[in-house]
């Protein structure tokens, strides 16, 4: 087993570091944050100290910092030669990071998701894929990048999340408006949603081919998403990646 720190503790490092204490890793986290980690503290036993503390009892790194603080910390600390970064912030480079961590020159970057501690997480990485498949793959999907610029891709798509929870909250607000009941239609929003996904074929093609299938002409669902057509929803989409993927890329 691995001797493993967290240099950023909030709510996206918690679930990696209740995963790797199951596998059997010996983990410390800073106190940034401090109620994330006295709460991992008390529920998992692992040990809290200051940054450089955590350098220095770590053979594997990972850097959990929100991108815009992360040099100012980063900076100020020490890193050994043979140390192993792995970085899930989504706004910095190998290269920035290879600075920022030098002498380590070992650096990974991937973006675990809040459900990576449960499986069935995609994880996108740019660097050691096989040290990321040692610590998640026995339950993931591990998706080795062929270039950097791959990851940053894949991670512009995962900025789609928050406003597709967001069109989810509409329709479920919509419906309690018909209904007068927000828990029944929440519920069954959610479930719908995660039943059809769960259900749903995994081959490439599959998301097209269950599109199609629920657009017949003169259905339901046809009738919505040609609105959302009309009203230029999926060229602002598109539009917005394209940002997010330059933002990314220019750093």
């Amino acid at each position: 087993m691995s001797r493993i720190g967290f240099i950023g503790t909030g709510h996206i490092a918690a679930p990696m570091v209740r995963r790797m204490v199951a596998l059997g890793h010996e983990v410390t986290v800073t106190t940034r944050n401090a109620e994330v980690s006295a709460d991992l503290v008390a529920s998992h036993g692992v040990k809290a100290f200051e940054p450089q503390e955590v350098l220095n009892a770590s053979e594997i790194v990972f850097i959990c910092l929100r991108p815009a603080v992360a040099p100012d910390i980063l900076s100020q600390l020490i890193f050994r030669p043979e140390q192993q970064i792995i970085s899930v912030m989504a706004e910095h480079s190998e290269a920035t990071l290879l600075e920022l961590c030098n002498p380590a020159t070992s650096i990974t970057r991937t973006i675990p998701l809040g459900f990576v501690e449960k499986g069935d997480c995609p994880l996108p990485v740019w660097g050691d894929a096989g040290l990321i498949t040692a610590l998640f793959g026995s339950d993931n999907t591990i998706l080795p990048m062929p270039q950097e610029d791959g990851l940053n891709a894949i991670l512009t798509a995962s900025a789609f999340m928050a406003s597709q929870l967001n069109l989810l909250n509409t329709v479920a607000n919509w419906t309690k408006s018909q209904i007068g009941d927000a828990d029944v239609s929440e519920a069954y929003i959610r479930t719908l949603v995660s039943g059809f996904l769960m259900a749903m074929p995994r081959d490439t093609g599959s998301l097209e081919a269950e599109r199609d299938g629920l657009t017949l002409p003169g259905s339901l669902n046809r009738q919505v998403m040609e609105a959302l057509q009309e009203a230029g929803t999926h060229a602002t989409l598109t539009r917005a990646l394209d940002d997010v993927y330059e933002r990314l890329t220019s750093k």
